[in-house]
């Protein structure tokens, strides 16, 4: 069962391998970070960036919550939406949820920049982001 919520987009489904665990049995913290970069990579798709040589993301904050274990096995899927698009950063809210609960695991809230890579500074993000940016952006206090 997957479900989310309007505007949260499904961007990526994954399972807990047991190698991805750690000795307390749970989904290991550095594949939590490992899965929500995968998922914003298909996120900014889906809102409209196509990928630009010279160009990349960069991560300029995260602020994660831990709600619930994920155990080895268990099945998770990640959604998606925006909070706040600005000139040169994007800023969006993500879940992984279990999918045969629908329990939400941990959140994160992050901001990233699109960076020259020759110049080693952010640029200003294509407007297809802000022109899409409706249907998929949710309030900042709505979290």
């Amino acid at each position: 069962m997957t479900t989310t919520t309007k505007p949260y987009v499904v961007c990526y489904r994954g399972v807990a391998h047991p190698w991805l665990c750690d000795q307390l049995g749970h989904f290991n913290t550095r594949h939590y970070m490992a899965a929500y970069d995968d998922a914003m990579q298909h996120f900014f798709a889906i809102v409209g960036y196509k990928k630009q040589d010279g160009y990349g993301w960069a991560d300029v904050r995260h602020e994660i919550e831990y709600r619930a274990e994920i155990a080895p096995g268990a099945l998770f899927h990640i959604d998606a939406a925006l909070i706040r698009v600005g000139g040169k950063s994007i800023t969006y809210h993500q879940r992984i949820i279990l999918t045969d609960s629908n329990v939400v695991a941990s959140t994160n809230k992050a901001t990233t920049v699109l960076f020259d890579l020759e110049k080693r500074a952010a640029v200003t993000a294509p407007s297809i982001i802000s022109d899409n940016a409706g249907q998929f952006t949710v309030p900042d206090d709505a979290l």
